[in-house]
């Protein structure tokens, strides 16, 4: 799993309390193409995989830095379960079941208040199966560093 960290130092911003864009309850889960190949799936699978990651990553660095707080970290988890939630799935090959295993540990388009944590057992090994499976399939999946200094 590839992981990197860099960025730059910058100032906080305060901003309003409240969110200028509503944001849309309707599923925006694509439907699979069952035409497409399960090998070209699995590579928008990993690379899906990978954003959820990267989200991930850079939302827990900034609020391990005191950048952001528990309700922005919330919703940047949300955010990332929605992101894994809409990865197409075609199939029943390694990379579909380990997507399927790790959408039942979280349903992608839960409430915040039901956020899992993804440091918690069970999202780590759903997660590590699903890297495992992308990287058998020859995608690279992992994070990459944008925040920081």
């Amino acid at each position: 799993m590839l992981l990197g960290i860099s960025g730059c130092s910058a100032g906080t911003a305060q901003s309003d309390a409240t969110p200028s864009v509503k944001s849309s309850s309707k599923d925006m889960t694509p439907s699979p193409d069952r035409t497409a190949p399960a090998a070209a799936t699995d590579k928008v699978t990993c690379d899906t995989y990978s954003d959820m990651l990267t989200i991930l990553h850079n939302t827990d660095y900034s609020f391990y830095h005191n950048a952001i707080g528990p309700q922005e970290r919330t919703g940047w988890y949300d955010l990332a379960f929605r992101v894994i939630g809409r990865a197409p799935s075609v199939g029943d090959g390694p990379v579909a079941t380990a997507l399927a295993a790790l959408k039942q540990v979280h349903p992608p388009m839960s409430t915040s208040a039901s956020t899992q944590d993804p440091t918690s057992v069970a999202w780590g090994k759903a997660s590590l199966a699903l890297a495992a499976a992308c990287e058998a399939e020859g995608h690279q999946a992992g994070a990459t560093g944008f925040v920081g200094g």
